[in-house]
């Protein structure tokens, strides 16, 4: 079985400036943040999938298409359950083409047979997993993220989580344009 999800990626320096941005409050925490290649933006939670459908999940990304996103992530926070530290986006209108491109490859993934974590898309970054409560605490959230981070993106990726040592390693199966191009 295979654990699969949409997401969008940033790239490399945004990943890299993003994380250095937080530092200082990651610092303050005694935690270490995730590998840079493990950030990304969760659209669609598939879940585990047999790997012979795989091209069915493929197909569903491939029939899929929104407008350019751009997500402002503002404020960091601490999410208890998961014991997550995560940059959150502003819920305006240009987190919108991301909101609708995470329901519609919900929706694409459901009438595929398969059976999606459908809840409402929250864009979020998780820069710290496994952040003890009793450190949290100590703290004050949200924090204002200064100056902020933008993440503009005209892809989205199916990925997959592979174990590891020290958590999740995250891997691109396939991306695929947020829209499509006009000039072919």
């Amino acid at each position: 079985m295979l654990r699969l999800f949409f997401a969008l990626q940033p790239a490399p320096e945004q990943c890299r400036a993003l994380l250095e941005l937080a530092a200082p409050r990651v610092a303050q925490l005694g935690a270490q943040t995730v590998p840079p290649d493990n950030l990304h933006a969760t659209l669609c939670f598939v879940g585990a999938v047999p790997e012979e459908r795989l091209a069915d999940l493929r197909a569903v990304g491939a029939a899929t298409r929104g407008g350019p996103a751009t997500l402002r992530f503002e404020t960091l926070e601490y999410w208890s359950k998961p014991q997550i530290l995560c940059a959150t986006a502003a819920d305006d209108s240009a987190a919108a083409p991301a909101r609708v491109l995470a329901q519609r490859l919900g929706e694409g993934a459901l009438a595929a047979g398969f059976t999606p974590d459908i809840k409402p898309f929250r864009p979020h970054l998780t820069l710290v997993r496994k952040v003890r409560a009793a450190r949290a605490s100590a703290h004050t959230w949200p924090q204002v993220l200064e100056p902020g981070f933008v993440l503009r993106c005209e892809k989205f990726a199916l990925m997959r989580s592979n174990p590891g040592e020290r958590g999740s390693i995250y891997s691109v199966v396939e991306t695929w344009p947020l829209y499509a191009d006009e000039s072919g």
